[in-house]
């Protein structure tokens, strides 16, 4: 009896052993897939992997513009850096309604999330070149101003991070006031010691390898959306932390403020569209919006992208932030409504239970690193790659279908937004 004991546990430990081995497998490999389609080399020479060359695009193109339009302003503020890099700039280019009235004002950012700042910069210079033509804004858009900023993170584009030299998340960093910053994420602490690991980074510890594992029972105990919630809505009070909003607004940023609410306040209804990659599934534009309390700014959004998916915060995968950067500009106006929108290229089809923990485990290695340090040279180079594949897929399928869904979103979005009305 006992023989036959042991070798029954003998046998479920085994079993087991090889059910664990397989699932470290598939979580180390995992990989989300493309949507196969041609590759299109105009489309591919959008992307410019480093940040001095691509601004440089950007204001050559904004210089162009200034030459074929009237009372055109640039923006240019320097980031201070305590570091090695220099040279750090998050430019504009404002251009005022070309007509008599001023009704509306579209504003298009990139590069929030540094580390997003190729893609977002690149779809930016697109909707630059191919719809900022003095035919439309001297004609159906006449009405409209458009501004313009690229790179609002430049030091997370140029080191290839999410986020800023000081840790800080700048879509969790925004606000008017500093009760933001005073705000506690009552469950930040479930996931601490999971998300904030401690010592040098190495994906062959004990901890990375299982990871996947260590997750999938947090979320028996607690619920996905709990934790999802908990770990993406940002937190102030762990500075060395993933998702770190900060405890003051960044210099960016109170540099910013007072120029666009000067902006901002020239026209009744304003809209942002913020540029970001990441959530969601591989290859889709998701268009992410908080739920607004304010039916009118609900209607706008609606009528702006009229015959297009818009995911409300309805589903059990989304969650909210606080201190987001689209939210911020309209909280700069003295009045009127804003019209906050974000545009999110998915990459890892974090929709799903895996390619979420996987997103997240990618994040705390990349963190750690930063804060702690490498256990070896080829743990820095795959962390690093890993992250930077994260936000910025080389996929020529991948690129080519961001360029294609951009270019048909801006088009319907702008046959629409003459009818978005305007509020006082």
């Amino acid at each position: 009896m006992s023989g036959w004991f042991w070798r029954t546990l003998g046998g479920v430990l085994l079993f087991l052993a090889g059910a664990v081995g397989v699932s470290v497998w598939q979580f180390s490999s995992y990989a989300p897939k493309d949507t196969p389609m041609p590759e299109d080399k105009a489309a591919l020479a959008w992307f410019i992997d480093d940040y001095p060359t691509a601004r440089r695009d950007f204001l050559m193109r904004a210089e162009a513009l200034s030459r074929q339009l009237q009372g055109t302003r640039s923006i240019e503020v320097e980031v201070p850096s305590g570091r090695s890099t220099t040279d750090l700039f998050v430019d504009g280019l404002y251009i005022p309604a070309q007509g008599i009235e001023k009704r509306r004002l579209l504003v298009v950012t990139s590069g929030v999330h540094g580390v997003e700042g190729p893609t977002g910069s690149a779809v930016q210079r697109l909707f630059m070149h191919e719809f900022l033509t003095p035919e439309r804004l001297v004609g159906p858009l006449a009405d409209t101003g458009v501004l313009l900023l690229h790179t609002v993170n430049p030091y997370g584009f140029a080191r290839h991070r999410r986020f800023t030299e000081n840790n800080v998340d700048l879509n969790r960093n925004a606000s008017v006031d500093d009760a933001l910053y005073r705000t506690v994420n009552a469950g930040y602490p479930l996931v601490d010691s999971l998300i904030n690991p401690q010592g040098p980074a190495s994906t062959g510890s004990p901890g990375h390898r299982l990871f996947h594992l260590r997750s999938i029972a947090m979320i028996a105990q607690h619920g996905m959306p709990a934790l999802r919630q908990a770990v993406l809505q940002g937190q102030y009070q762990v500075p060395q932390g993933i998702y770190f909003g900060g405890q003051r607004l960044e210099p960016q940023l109170q540099a910013l403020g007072p120029m666009l609410a000067s902006i901002l306040d020239e026209y009744p209804l304003s809209m942002a569209i913020d540029l970001h990659t990441g959530y969601g599934e591989r290859g889709t534009l998701h268009l992410f919006f908080d739920p607004p309390k304010d039916p009118k700014v609900r209607q706008g959004l609606e009528t702006a992208f009229a015959g297009q998916r818009i995911d409300w915060g309805s589903g059990d995968d989304f969650y909210t932030v606080t201190g987001d950067f689209a939210g911020w500009l309209g909280q700069l106006r003295s009045g009127g409504t804003h019209l906050p929108a974000v545009f999110e290229y998915g990459t890892m089809d974090s929709q799903k239970t895996l390619g979420s923990i996987k997103s997240l485990h990618i994040t705390v290695l990349e963190n750690q690193g930063v804060q702690h340090g490498y256990a070896s040279p080829a743990d820095e180079e795959r962390i690093k790659r890993d992250y930077r594949e994260m936000f910025y897929p080389s996929s020529p399928h991948w690129r080519t279908k961001v360029i294609k869904d951009s270019r048909a979103m801006f088009e319907a979005v702008l046959a629409n937004w003459p009818r978005v009305g305007a509020q006082p």
